[in-house]
């Protein structure tokens, strides 16, 4: 299984605090409303078929292949690419994202293995993810009887931004870009980096060399500069390392910590508190 920030296979989970909190209540009874494991997996699914088809048609001179089931085909393959998959698209051949998807789809049915991934699997999951839930969304809108045979919820809108917030371990991939969602739970990561390099470049020099220099300071791993550089995929970085299953990779989730009241909680309540706090104001803002 793909290891995500938190185990995208566990749907149950309580909020300590959710009996004398109405609204942090109607947050996590929304969380538990959501299939993460199915979500990850539909939008995998439909990337891969929607890539497949297009390689296909590329392969077949740029016509439909006989045994075909695809209906419109573009007319710009790569323009199609980049509006599909934005982020992929930026940094990545569609080969390449081929081969990724295929290993990330293997990785999410093997149950007996625990996967890392690194930031070119990440950009990918994003991708793919947010396609899903907007098909998911609309369909809900507008035809249920097709979003429930997708079914990512117990037929409740997925909010793309805080599912990211929630299962995201970074988004590294978008460090010097201007993201269409506003993902605080996780871009605070990627403000001192930006600052630390804008600060950098003011000196002057090469700003993949500056991005190097200052890797070490926050954690940057080697495929985010490789990425964010346009390097050639490696065939080491196209693979998920694996854990053994004896680790419990969300253990730190239990750990008690002190919010912001000075009381202390499980890590993981007090991060969907936070995350259930950014949610209220975003539809307050919206509404």
């Amino acid at each position: 299984m793909v290891v995500f920030h938190k185990d995208i296979s566990e749907r149950d989970h309580v909020h300590a605090r959710e009996a004398s909190d109405p609204g942090l209540k109607e947050y996590m009874d929304y969380q538990r409303q959501l299939f993460p494991y199915t979500i990850i997996r539909a939008g995998l699914d439909l990337a891969y078929k929607e890539l497949d088809d297009i390689l296909n048609f590329i392969d077949n001179d740029y016509q439909p292949p006989p045994d075909s089931e695809r209906k419109d085909y573009p007319s710009d393959a790569n323009a199609w690419y980049r509006s599909r998959f934005p982020w992929t698209g930026s940094f990545l051949e569609m080969e390449d994202m081929h081969d990724l998807l295929v290993i990330l789809i293997k990785a999410m049915d093997s149950f007996r293995t625990q996967e890392i991934p690194n930031t070119y699997h990440w950009v990918v999951l994003y991708d793919c993810t947010n396609n899903i839930i907007e098909i998911y969304n609309e369909f809900l809108r507008n035809e249920p009887g097709k979003a429930h045979d997708i079914q990512l919820s117990q037929g409740k809108k997925v909010d793309f931004d805080d599912f990211v917030n929630n299962y995201w371990e970074h988004l590294d991939f978008m460090l010097l870009s201007k993201p269409d969602y506003p993902h605080d739970a996780l871009l605070g990561r990627n403000r001192p980096i930006e600052d630390a390099f804008k600060q950098k470049m003011a000196d002057g020099g090469d700003p993949i060399e500056i991005l190097k220099s200052i890797a070490l300071d926050f954690s940057i791993h080697e495929t985010t500069v490789a990425l964010l550089n346009r390097s050639e995929l490696k065939p080491e970085w196209k693979t998920l390392p694996s854990q053994n299953m004896d680790a419990d990779l969300y253990e730190h989730l239990q750990e008690e910590v002190l919010d912001r009241r000075g009381e202390r909680q499980k890590r993981i309540d007090q991060e969907y508190e936070e995350n259930f706090e950014r949610r209220s104001k975003a539809i307050q803002l919206d509404g």
